[in-house]
């Protein structure tokens, strides 16, 4: 019986002595491969990317006429990891990079929900593949639930080619829907020459006015109403909302100074005169 316990204590010792000497597989690269004819491959771990975004009734071209009668389609933006690690150090996109949008139909009635939508099948997958310096666009078709195995590009006669060239905020991409990688190019000072920067947003404005004062913080509300009037930063919500967080840091006279802005533009509005006069 004595005997018989050596052998576990052996294995025991050895199994973990082992594995200080076992290599370690390199993490495969994800990125755009190409098949011998030189179409593109469908990256079929796209998922496990690193997800940008997602948008809701924001699809346009061929896959938007094909849910234009229906409720609204989701799209998802995905893009290979390395290409989004090189982005968070330089505010641009590296050789190689692969920006995957899902396209996605929708319902709204099951289950507890009530109101909103959300996300079903897959109805069509493009990507945006930056190589040898240029970008190109590729779609691949939806059948029987699967995509094509591989992709042609698209000719540059098509709209993407024209649209991503003159509405994207950084080189051919459309970062400014992608709100943590916007704020590394306008940090970065990489946004496209020309392009309007997007409407300050309500928690942006409150750090304004608390470390630069009202003067700022005005000047930048004046800018959206000229620029953007519809921006969220001007919805009364917000500026009700915003002008609470600074009666809680403690600065009620621009507490006072933004509710009077509220109230010049919801003139009929009772819940910021009774704001305005709380503060």
């Amino acid at each position: 019986m004595g005997n018989s316990k050596t052998p576990v204590i052996l294995c025991a010792a050895i199994v973990p002595f082992a594995l200080l000497f076992s290599e370690t597989p390199a993490p495969q690269k994800a990125g755009p491969e190409y098949a011998a004819d030189g179409q593109l491959r469908f990256p079929e771990h796209y998922r496990e990317w690193v997800f940008l975004s997602s948008g809701v009734g924001m699809t346009y071209g061929p896959i938007a006429q094909m849910g234009q009668f229906g409720p609204p389609m989701f799209d998802n933006i995905f893009v290979n990891p390395e290409a989004y690690h090189a982005f968070l150090e330089t505010g641009r996109w590296p050789d190689k990079t692969m920006l995957v949008m899902e396209a996605r139909r929708s319902e709204s009635h099951a289950s507890i929900n009530n109101g909103g939508h959300f996300q079903t099948e897959i109805v069509g997958i493009e990507a945006n593949v930056k190589d040898g310096g240029t970008w190109k666009f590729y779609g691949f078709e939806i059948s029987s639930g699967k995509p094509q195995a591989t992709s042609k590009a698209l000719p540059q006669t098509v709209g993407c080619y024209s649209c991503h060239g003159v509405k994207t905020a950084v080189e051919n991409t459309f970062v400014q829907f992608y709100p943590s990688l916007y704020a590394v190019a306008e940090s970065k000072n990489t946004l496209n020459p020309g392009f309007e920067r997007l409407p300050i947003t309500p928690n942006k404005l409150v750090s304004m006015i608390r470390n630069e004062g009202w003067n700022k913080g005005s000047a930048a509300l004046q800018d959206a109403a000229k620029h953007a009037p519809d921006s969220t930063v001007l919805a009364e919500g917000s500026l009700n909302s915003m002008a609470y967080q600074l009666m809680q840091a403690k600065q009620t006279k621009e507490a006072v100074s933004m509710l009077e802005f509220a109230v010049g533009r919801f003139p009929r509005s009772a819940n910021l005169e009774d704001s305005l006069a709380e503060a």
